[in-house]
């Protein structure tokens, strides 16, 4: 099992950068700046682990009132309205406040690079909702700004799932022999699929570096980058991906090339092969809310892990489909909401969450480094980006992939 090796990119050298985050008294609560309620984030996840944990308190939402939609400003204050907390309407300002030692960045992917780095040069702690930003240059300098700065950063979302960490303890076992390589696959059982008319839409690649959409989200990137993320832990670091993509469940999608189901193929420095496929299936395609099961080959034996067991499943499409029927207008494909479930989840904490808060908390305190850092997540963004490429042009890809030449 092979850790990705960290980015190289040269130090920054601007005057911001230099000040460093202080270490905060282990007795003392942590102060929690809740920046952005984005719809396309998972920030709302985020508000019970903060409340819940002895060590974390929510002392204030913010964000840029004058550079957002009138939704997102009602948003933001609703929730801080709910949480008894101040708004602070720039969020420049609000990282002034010295009650506030760990920024939570919740908003558009496109505003993430940006945030993270002017909190790590205020010399804040970072908890990073999936991407750190809409290209692979926004990701660098995430990463040299961390590094630049001594803040601590976690990245929750790929690395502390159910699914991994079951693979983490039998991967350790040696039990497998030789790993050689791993298969996942990870759906969201969301949206209601209709008949698409029209069906010579180009697939839209990511080498733009937008990614919002008001009906839509991008699934390999989405739903893709948690596979990505157990591949990581599983493989070496990939250097040469296949993808496939272009069919398509939703209108949404289809009328603009982006995709809601797409696989990828990895290979990484020895050869070894990891292959995921990834998307958004449809309401009532699973009791669970979508297959979570990853395929672990070894040379004397495979493992299969299911974090939606039991594995064996019967259930009625109709009673599903019942349970949101119809799906809420203002969330049809269900990004703020979870999937319909006829059981609860096997694990008391599927999404790894409370387990990665709880990791982060203890490297702020002075203990073991985060498992999953800023510059695995960022390695992330690489593999999902030429993903998209391999898509889009049909041809193998090889990484890493040039900082200068733009993904086209």
């Amino acid at each position: 099992m092979h850790a990705p090796s960290l980015n190289t990119s040269p130090p920054l050298k601007h005057d911001r950068y230099r000040k460093c985050a202080e270490k905060m008294p282990t007795d003392e609560a942590y102060g929690v700046l809740l920046v952005s309620f984005s719809r396309h984030s998972h920030q709302r996840n985020f508000v019970s682990l903060y409340r819940q944990h002895p060590r974390t308190r929510i002392v204030a939402v913010a964000d840029d009132d004058d550079t957002i939609d009138e939704d997102l400003r009602r948003l933001n204050r609703i929730w801080a309205q709910q949480l008894g907390v101040p708004y602070v309407t720039s969020v420049e300002e609000a990282l002034r406040r010295a009650d506030v030692a760990i920024v939570s960045i919740g908003h558009d992917i496109e505003r993430r690079s940006e945030l993270a780095q002017l909190a790590a040069a205020a010399g804040k702690h970072l908890w990073i909702d999936k991407f750190l930003g809409a290209t692979l240059s926004e990701c660098d300098l995430v990463v040299d700004a961390v590094a630049a700065c001594g803040v601590t950063a976690m990245v929750p979302s790929y690395g502390y799932g159910s699914l991994l960490r079951q693979a983490r303890p039998i991967l350790a076992s040696g039990r497998l022999g030789q790993l050689l390589g791993c298969h996942v696959d990870l759906h969201f059982a969301k949206g209601l699929p209709r008949h698409i008319d029209n069906h010579s839409i180009r697939f839209l690649g990511g080498d733009t570096g937008e990614w919002k959409y008001p009906e839509l989200k991008r699934e390999l990137l989405t739903t893709g980058s948690y596979s990505v993320g157990l591949l990581q832990t599983c493989l070496g670091r990939t250097r040469r991906i296949h993808g496939t993509g272009g069919g398509f469940f939703f209108p949404e999608h289809a009328q603009r090339g982006a995709d809601d189901f797409a696989c990828l193929t990895l290979v990484d420095e020895d050869g070894h092969l990891g292959t995921l496929s990834a998307g958004r299936v449809g309401l009532g395609s699973h009791p669970a809310g979508g297959p979570c099961r990853a395929w672990l080959v070894g040379s004397d034996a495979t493992a299969i892990i299911d974090a939606k067991r039991p594995a064996a499943q019967a259930y009625l499409h109709s009673d599903l489909l019942d349970l949101t029927r119809p799906p809420a207008a203002n969330d049809p494909m269900g990004w703020a909401t979870g999937p319909p479930t006829l059981h609860p989840p096997a694990d008391d904490d599927p999404a790894g969450l409370a387990t990665a808060l709880e990791e982060f908390v203890t490297a702020l305190d002075g203990g073991p480094e985060l498992q999953y850092t800023v510059s695995h997540a960022r390695d992330n963004m690489e593999i999902l980006l030429a993903g998209y490429q391999a898509i889009a042009t049909q041809q193998e890809l090889h990484l890493p992939l040039s900082r200068q030449a733009p993904l086209s």
